[in-house]
């Protein structure tokens, strides 16, 4: 093999936390709502919000990596429960767990402990119960919930809401020039010198539609790929191999985060292409053999509409689904 081209593959992975997201306004406001937790005072507790790859998470885990020590990342996709949510946030906290505690033995170690926290629950709208919210807010915790839909504790128990006191910060997809300023930074890291033009960063930056991570994606799997065969430098052909492959990757990482019930109804979409709203339903309910409520089915549509999955089009009884993804 030639010089390698990638020189750190950790580089274009979403947990590489890096100071250019091309997100400065966010950035400075939530550092403004989180600064008086330096001087040991209460912050303001965050909602943001926004669709995949828009570096919600990028931004917050290099903030508080950078400026609040004192602080706990925990991802609701795989810690869903209380339980396992304060599990999680004793032990990256250094408390001990022996794994045979209920989850009030684990709050009230939690509260023993006197520890004041910034605590991030990133996908926050997998949380199969919110109860946690009130006993990190009651125990002088400040929060940040990450999430793509724009505000998700509708249903939240007023006690919790109004304890909560969110302030919103959206995150929208990336204009192309934003892409391009992500990608222009993590190739300083993580691509040899030479080996790759700008005018192919400007491409992925079109190919990407306003999705960083998919951006990354495809430039890691392009150097991949030039490596592979023997190349100098990453070519065009590579690029746009690559970027149908990182479709394909970013499209089952979505799909893992439906339920069973949504993985139904974009199966069945997505082998008709479009349906009218209404005969839709009629097939999720009979493929999923239970009664389901149309107002369940509506959030399970928007959820999947959040997600970039489907498009709606229409108006009431002409309203019309189809797949995108």
């Amino acid at each position: 093999m030639k010089n390698p081209i990638l020189v750190d593959e950790s580089v274009f992975d979403e947990t590489f936390a890096s100071k250019s997201f091309g997100r400065k306004e966010q950035t400075e406001k939530i550092l403004r709502c989180l600064n008086p937790a330096r001087a040991g005072k209460s912050i303001k507790n965050l909602y943001i919000y926004g669709p995949p790859g828009t570096g919600k998470t990028s931004v917050i885990k290099w903030i508080l990596r950078e400026n609040f020590r004192n602080s706990v990342y925990v991802n609701c996709w795989s810690k869903r429960t209380s339980h396992k949510i304060m599990e999680e946030i004793l032990l990256q906290s250094g408390s001990i767990i022996h794994g045979s505690e209920s989850t009030s033995e684990l709050v009230k170690k939690f509260e023993k402990s006197k520890k004041k926290l910034i605590v991030c629950l990133d996908e926050a709208d997998h949380m199969e119960d919110t109860d946690i919210l009130y006993d990190l807010v009651r125990n002088s915790c400040g929060l940040i919930l990450i999430s793509n839909r724009p505000f998700l504790l509708s249903g939240v128990d007023d006690r919790i809401k109004s304890s909560l006191i969110l302030d919103e910060i959206e995150f929208r997809p990336y204009t192309k020039e934003e892409v391009l300023e992500v990608l222009k930074d993590r190739v300083s890291y993580g691509l040899r010198p030479g080996s790759f033009g700008d005018d192919l960063l400007l491409t992925i930056a079109e190919l990407s539609n306003g999705d960083a991570r998919k951006g990354l994606q495809t430039l890691k799997i392009a150097a991949k790929d030039a490596e592979s065969r023997d190349l100098d430098t990453i070519t065009v052909d590579e690029i746009n191999q690559a970027s149908e492959r990182a479709r394909k990757y970013r499209l089952a990482h979505i799909l893992e985060k439906l339920n069973y019930h949504q993985r139904t109804i974009y199966d069945i979409l997505k082998k008709n292409k479009a349906m009218y709203s209404g005969k839709l339903f009629k097939e999720y309910r009979m493929a999923s053999n239970q009664t389901v409520v149309d107002r369940t089915y509506r959030s399970y549509m928007q959820r999947m509409e959040e997600l970039g999955l489907v498009r709606e089009q229409g108006t009431r009884r002409w309203k019309k689904y189809e797949i995108v993804s």
